[in-house]
């Protein structure tokens, strides 16, 4: 059988044209699925960028929301433990609760100024009042108040006993509940005379504290939280030299209680009545950049001090 030779058209490829306008529709195909590439990667970067700043938020206003929860334990209608500093959108939230049942009196007046160091919290021979009355139930020659004060502070190192070493301290919070006045002070040891606790900081005091107003001694665990040059920080018992730095890239942070005969305020005071407040409204908004521009969220919440409930 003979074989047809192959003609001209039967093995003719691609024209030069044809095979530009192929490559032509390869590269927009191309352009347009490593656009939507980029695309995509940026709604995926700008996805984390908005999900990590809402965590951020997120984790400080948990923190809060437990403090605001704790606020008041053990504390009594005329120790506020709730107070909120105004200012615009760098409100200051100061939330305390007392870590004690046994609350300390003050036996002997204190003067502003003075640099007593040795505190009279109970009198064997003419008490000025009952709360100064000395008890001494274990026969140890030490008041009952100091003793349980005194096997509190030897447990902050993690060992009950007395080891005198410098973790068995406290800061403890002197307060006036006439003048709404108080202050911190070291308590790192108690003297023999069974009657008294020795103030180890060398500053003199702040306010005076007369027998006659009731003052009192507590341990207290006080946490403020403030904005700061983008952080909202915390400070822990006064210590306003060791701020904590809770997150950054914060822009305001607002606090406002809700009474519970509906009104609201932007301030609460130490003469403010704590028992009354139906809730805290904490306001929070970060901002953070991406790609040149800014992303801004805002999260606000409510929490209730529970131990209103006490009242």
């Amino acid at each position: 059988m003979r074989l047809r030779p192959s003609s001209l058209s039967s093995a003719k490829g691609m024209t030069l044209v044809e095979l530009l306008l192929a490559l032509a529709v390869g590269v927009i195909v191309l352009g347009l699925a490593f656009s939507i590439t980029l695309s995509n990667r940026r709604l995926y970067q700008l996805d984390q960028s908005r999900t990590a700043l809402n965590q951020n938020l997120r984790t400080a206003m948990d923190m809060i929301g437990a403090d605001v929860r704790q606020a008041g334990e053990r504390m009594p209608q005329d120790f506020t433990p709730v107070e909120v500093i105004d200012a615009g959108s760098s409100d200051t939230l100061v939330l305390r609760r007392s870590l004690l049942d046994v609350v300390l009196p003050v036996c002997e007046t204190i003067n502003s100024g003075s640099n007593e160091d040795n505190i009279n919290v109970a009198k064997k021979v003419n008490p000025p009042n009952a709360a100064c009355t000395f008890d001494d139930s274990n026969g140890n020659g030490r008041d009952d108040g100091i003793d349980r004060w005194n096997e509190f502070r030897c447990s902050q190192d993690g060992v009950a006993a007395c080891q005198g070493n410098s973790q068995e301290t406290l800061r403890a919070y002197v307060y006036n509940p006439a003048t709404r006045q108080g202050e911190w002070i070291v308590y790192d040891a108690e003297d023999s005379s069974g009657v008294k606790i020795h103030k180890a900081n060398a500053e003199r005091w702040l306010y005076t504290y007369r027998v006659d107003d009731n003052p009192r001694i507590y341990v207290l665990e006080e946490r403020l939280y403030r904005l700061q040059g983008g952080f909202l920080q915390l400070v822990i018992n006064g210590d306003t030299a060791n701020p904590h730095n809770v997150i950054d890239r914060v822009t305001a942070f607002s606090v406002r209680a809700l009474m519970q005969d509906g009104t609201w305020r932007t301030a609460m005071g130490p003469s403010d009545p704590w028992t009354t407040i139906a809730s805290l409204e904490v306001g929070l908004t970060g901002r953070t950049q991406f790609s040149g521009r800014d992303l801004e969220r805002s999260l606000t919440s409510h929490f209730m001090p529970r131990n209103i409930l006490s009242f």
